[in-house]
């Protein structure tokens, strides 16, 4: 139960943290004096977007904690791109009559895509949380995403 809680509370945090949509230039932020997109297109072949991390409550030792922490933001910024990604297909796709696509399913290979993200940044604050930068890279990322191409149907 407890590890549900921390879980749902992970995607809870990194669900208010993603307030804007999938689009070319999100908002700049500065980690160790590179400026960084923390959330958005880079370039059409490039999506960033910043996650965080909760360390599991049952640790106690710092590098656990700070592991642990790590990985929650990494399954956190794949769930997120995910869902960007879903939504640039529901406001790209014309005529859509229900913006409620709770059942679109994602390509394997573009889950492997994701799967195979890089974090360009890691930040822990004292208690051991983390943030990171997630990118996910492709050769006309942007073009296939918006295409829905991606959805098994």
């Amino acid at each position: 139960m407890k590890k549900f809680f921390a879980i749902a509370m992970i995607f809870v945090f990194g669900i208010a943290l993603s307030v804007t949509s999938c689009r070319t230039g999100g908002p700049d932020h500065t980690i160790d004096g590179k400026k960084y997109v923390t959330e958005g297109w880079v370039d059409d072949n490039t999506f960033q977007l910043t996650a965080a991390g909760a360390p599991t409550k049952t640790l106690t030792n710092k590098v656990a904690r700070k592991e642990s922490s790590k990985r929650a933001a990494i399954l956190n910024a794949q769930y997120q791109v995910i869902e960007k990604f879903k939504g640039s297909y529901i406001e790209g796709a014309a005529g859509m009559q229900n913006f409620e696509m709770t059942g679109i399913a994602v390509a394997q290979q573009l889950k492997a895509q994701i799967k195979a993200g890089n974090v360009s940044s890691v930040v822990w604050d004292e208690e051991d949380n983390c943030s990171i930068i997630y990118t996910v890279m492709q050769k006309g990322l942007k073009k296939y995403i918006q295409s829905g191409d991606w959805i098994d149907k």
